[in-house]
């Protein structure tokens, strides 16, 4: 929570020119209500003989504080930040083939309160340029927008939620890079792997099936992908 007792985690008062408060017998409150943000995210990494990885996040998230309550704005942006930076590395593990466990959800609140924002949606994109040889390269992506809403208020099962979006958009890509050096198909399963796992950091102790509690809803249809051109 925001000690400073500022809505939004932001400073009271409007500043005049000399920097006092413009309010002469008391602070005046925050004019302004915010309602959510979004944070973006990507990178392109080099992969070696002119190759490319280029991992792109958009958490939208919303306030979920009571109307009126004070929260540390500061730290949630910081958060959300933080969970932006962490799924863009992954991917970067993850192609050099490394086992390091990187977490995606988002981090609980340091002062073990309840979280003022709540990660409303969630956009993957996932590119790769391939050296195809003789002075040949392809560019290809793929972007998936999911409601999270439903996962959200668990960690773990938003970071399971994630795990499976960029594993359907790391499938998608190896398949398109196999038929375009004429192997043809990958015979990889294209849309968000099923999984049954559980949630250890759920309320309840309760498994939980494909990582979800309900299934995330894809505002560019079911499961589906959008290719970048």
């Amino acid at each position: 929570m925001n000690t400073s007792g500022n809505l939004n985690g932001n400073s009271a008062g409007f500043p005049t020119n000399n920097g006092a408060s413009a309010a002469s017998s008391s602070e005046r409150a925050e004019p302004m209500l915010l309602k959510g943000f979004a944070v973006s995210y990507d990178r392109t990494f080099n992969l070696g003989d002119h190759e490319f990885l280029n991992p792109a996040v958009t958490i939208q998230v919303k306030t979920h504080a009571p109307e009126g309550e004070t929260f540390d704005l500061h730290h949630a942006r910081e958060r959300v930040r933080r969970m932006a930076r962490e799924n863009v590395r992954g991917q970067l593990l993850q192609a050099q083939g490394k086992d390091e466990v990187v977490f995606l959800g988002l981090q609980p609140p340091k002062d073990g309160c309840d979280d003022p924002v709540l990660v409303e949606s969630v956009s993957l994109s996932l590119a790769q340029t391939v050296n195809l040889a003789n002075l040949n390269s392809l560019t290809l992506g793929f972007t998936d927008r999911m409601d999270v809403q439903d996962v959200a208020g668990s960690p773990g099962e938003l970071h399971m939620a994630l795990a499976r979006m960029w594993a359907s958009l790391s499938a998608n890509i190896q398949d398109e890079v196999s038929r375009a050096k004429g192997s043809g198909s990958t015979g990889a399963f294209l849309g968000l792997p099923p999984t049954a796992a559980r949630d250890w950091t759920a309320v309840s102790g309760k498994p939980v099936m494909n990582g979800l509690k309900r299934s995330a809803r894809s505002v560019s249809g079911a499961n589906g992908h959008h290719r970048r051109r």
